[in-house]
């Protein structure tokens, strides 16, 4: 069985980008983003010149939950015991070879 403890980080940082849809803004954003992250830093730059630090720090959520393994120490599945439900009543969440 694992246990696992998962934290989502959160930072912001907010950009003025021309585009025709909100959607090609984000897109935009995005991928700034990520051609920050390929170069292994955390200072997202647009091609007008903004250029903006984000550094995820601040925990927004977490969540523990176990991963049942097989004989050959291979996932099965997953276990949440709901914070409502007694411990004998795990809720089974979704089996590991769908986890994303």
């Amino acid at each position: 069985m694992l246990l696992v403890e998962e934290l989502v980080e959160s930072d912001c940082a907010e950009f003025t980008v021309d585009a025709a849809t909100p959607e090609a803004a984000s897109a935009i954003l995005v991928d700034a983003h990520a051609r920050a992250r390929e170069g292994c830093s955390s200072w997202v730059s647009l091609p007008d010149g903004q250029r903006k630090h984000i550094e995820p720090d601040n925990v927004v959520r977490s969540r523990v939950f176990c991963v049942l393994l097989d004989d050959n120490g291979d996932e099965v599945r997953e276990i949440n015991l709901d914070a409502g439900a007694s411990s004998s009543q795990p809720q089974v969440l979704q089996p590991a070879d769908q986890m994303p």
